[in-house]
C-alpha cells in the first residue's frame, strides 16, 4: 500500500513539475514572437524578391551608403558563410547601429537563403556589434 501511494505521488509530482515547464505567460510569449519576426524597415527599402545577387548587393550598398554615419559597407562570403559589414563612424549611437544590423541581416536572409550570415558593425578597425544567422 505505502509503494502504491508513494508512486501515485511521484507521478503526481513530476505531471505538476512538466506542466509547470510547458507554460508561458503572454508578454513572454510575445517577446519570442518579436524576436523571430522580420525586423521593421526604417532605414532599408527591401529589395525585390528574385534580384540577381549582384543587384541585391549593389541596392544594399547604396542604401548603407545613404545611411547617417556610415563610411562603406562590403558583403562577401569566406569559408562558406556569408559576411555583411558596415563601417560606422566612431560617434556612431550603437543602438542605431544594431538597428541598422538588423535589417540589413533580413534583407541578407532573403537573398542568401539557406546560407549561414554574420553582419558586422565596424568602428576604427574594431568590431563593436555582430549578429550572426544559421539555417
Amino acid at each position: 500500500m505505502y509503494r502504491k501511494l508513494m508512486t501515485a505521488i511521484l507521478i503526481l509530482v513530476m505531471v505538476l513539475g512538466m506542466a509547470g515547464c510547458g507554460s508561458s505567460t503572454a508578454e513572454e510569449q510575445q517577446q519570442n514572437d518579436s524576436a523571430d519576426q522580420t525586423p521593421q524597415t526604417d532605414y532599408l527599402t527591401p529589395v525585390p524578391e528574385g534580384s540577381s545577387l549582384v543587384d541585391v548587393n549593389i541596392d544594399l550598398s547604396k542604401q548603407l551608403m545613404e545611411q547617417e554615419d556610415v563610411l562603406g559597407n562590403q558583403i562577401y562570403e569566406q569559408n562558406g558563410i556569408t559576411y555583411g559589414d558596415i563601417t560606422f563612424k566612431s560617434e556612431v549611437d550603437k543602438k542605431y547601429a544594431h538597428n541598422l544590423l538588423k535589417e540589413f541581416l533580413a534583407q541578407l536572409k532573403t537573398s542568401y537563403s539557406g546560407k549561414e550570415i554574420t553582419v558586422q558593425a565596424v568602428s576604427e578597425g574594431n568590431v563593436f556589434d555582430s549578429i550572426s544567422f544559421k539555417p
